[in-house]
Parts: C-alpha cells; structure tokens; sequence
C-alpha cells in the first residue's frame, strides 16, 4: 500500500470515529433532554392530582360535617361507631366521607379521595379530618346516687349496681362504681336542648332532655332520658326514669315510689340531705346513663384541623 493511499484511509477513520462521537454526543443531550420534559411532566401531573386530590377532600368534608351539624352524629351511640356519608367509586378512584365517634368524647369527621395522578402506578391520595369535643353536662356519674349532702336510705328500699357485662364495661369507661357518693352537683343544661315537662299533664311516657316545672310528682310519669328538678323533688307518686335524674334540691319520699335505673344527683340546696323511701330502687347502669347524657350533648366549638396526602 503507498503512503498516499495509507493517508486517506487514516482521514477516513478518523472521520468516522468524529462523526461516532458527534452522534453519541447528540444522542445523549436528546435523550437528557427527553428525561428532563418527562420529569417536568411528571412533577406537573403530580402538583396538579394534589390540588385536585385536596380540593375534593375539602368537598367531601364539608359534606360530612354538614351531616355532622344537623345531628347526624347522634346515631354514633359507642366509640368506633361510624355513619359513612359518602361512598363512591369514581373511575379507579374512591370518594369517601364519615364521622366516626372517637371515645366517648370526640367526633372525626372525615373527607377522603383516592383518585388518577396522571402518572402510572401512582395514585393521588388526600385526606382532610377534623376533630370535633362533644361537650357533656356533667361529669359521669360515679354511683347511682351522688348527693352534696350523704343520701339517707331505708332499710326497705334498694340501691345496686348492675352486673359488669362486657357491655357495661363499655359504657363505663374504667369507672367503677360505688353505691353512694357525696359530690357537688356541677349540671350544666343546654337550654336549646331542654323541653319543659308539667308532670301534672303527662299520661304516657315521654323520650329526651327536660325540666320539671313542679317541685312534685302528684301522678305516676315515666321518662326515659334526662329529667332535671330546679328545686326540690317531692315523690308524691310513682317516678320511673330511665337515665338522669338531676335535682337542685333534695329528694323527698311523699308517698309514692321512686325507681332509676341510670343515676340520681341531688345539690340539697336547701341543706338537707335527700332521702329514698320503703320501695324506692335506684340501680346504676352505665349504659342507660350514657344515652341519656348523649341526648343533652352537643358538639364543642373547638376544632382541630389535621391534613395528610400522600401519593
């Protein structure tokens, strides 16, 4: 081969190995450019499945909580009872809104969505909760009898406690009762919740929150829920409540019998002591105590708000 000829073939060479490396140069921008719009893409499609994830979340609570406002929470009578507002299966995706009752005292109210990011196998998700307190009117009674002054208590009449049933357990919540208990009477009644009761006009019985207008009980009234007495109670005839009987003052056997089952709190706001009579029976149940008190709670106006998303 003459040097001519080996000169042209070394040009060609390196020709081919400049024009090699120009289009791996070439191809490796085009492909760095090709991963940096994808990821632009991605990271747009994602920031945009979270402003849509969280807008419905947002939707979905709102709805819950207008559920929540209208009394809907009240069907929640147990912790871990849940009302599922919505429940919706949209595409691949899931729209769900609850309340869950959360111990005795607290409401979760809560909006869901699982939902397309527009990226596959990654799904939008975004959850809004709100922690709502239900404000109680007393504190749970410890005994079925508590009174500012120690209660009197005839021989004939009877005070016990019910069997620790697994659902008595529930209801009370590690309290463990005792038989009687002297205690100020803290009673605070939402008046929007109490009805007014004469009992002098009553002839069947009668279900909710109420207020006796008399100080005496002249005919036989059966109530199931929790009765307040602003004064003194004269038992002048059969009382028969199921639930809370709250009294200001003292109760007074006149004649008639007085049967609970639930709890009776007395302030003797007079100074004397309350008294149960021959026949009286007063017997603790934490269960009935519990949905008497639920009928005179009401939601707290403090709200905590708690926002998770995830993809």
């Amino acid at each position: 081969m003459s040097a001519r000829t080996e000169r042209t073939t070394h040009r060609r060479g390196i020709a081919l190995l400049l024009a090699l490396v120009t289009v791996l140069v070439g191809g490796s921008c085009a492909l760095a450019l090709w991963h940096t719009r994808a990821a632009a893409l991605r990271t747009l499609a994602l920031d945009s499945a979270v402003v849509r994830a969280a807008t419905i979340a947002d939707t979905l609570l709102l709805a819950a909580l207008a559920v929540a406002d209208t009394g809907g929470w009240r069907q929640l009578t147990a912790p871990a009872d849940v009302h599922r507002v919505i429940d919706l299966r949209v595409g691949a995706g899931v729209h769900r809104a609850d309340i869950a009752r959360v111990g005795w005292s607290t409401l979760l109210v809560r909006g869901a969505v699982s939902m397309r990011s527009g990226v596959p196998g990654l799904p939008a998700r975004a959850e809004h909760r709100l922690l709502i307190p239900l404000v109680e009117p007393l504190r749970f009674p410890l005994a079925p009898l508590t009174g500012a002054q120690p209660w009197q208590v005839d021989a004939a009449a009877v005070v016990e406690l019910t069997p620790t049933t697994l659902t008595e357990l529930a209801c009370r919540a590690g309290v463990v009762p005792i038989p009687t208990r002297q205690d100020s009477l803290v009673v605070t009644l939402d008046s929007t919740l109490v009805s007014p009761l004469d009992p002098d006009t009553v002839s069947s019985p009668v279900h909710g929150v109420f207020r006796l207008t008399r100080d005496r009980i002249s005919r036989p009234l059966v109530i199931t829920g929790m009765v307040e007495a602003v004064t003194g109670l004269h038992v002048g005839a059969d009382l028969l409540v199921t639930g809370v009987l709250v009294v200001r003052g003292s109760v007074v056997p006149a004649g008639g019998r007085l049967h609970v089952t639930g709890a009776v709190l007395t302030g003797d706001a007079g100074g004397a002591p309350s008294s149960l009579g021959t026949g009286d029976r007063v017997r603790y149940d934490a269960c009935a105590i519990r949905h008497a008190v639920a009928r005179a709670t009401r939601p707290g106006h403090v709200r905590t708000w708690s926002t998770l998303r995830l993809f």
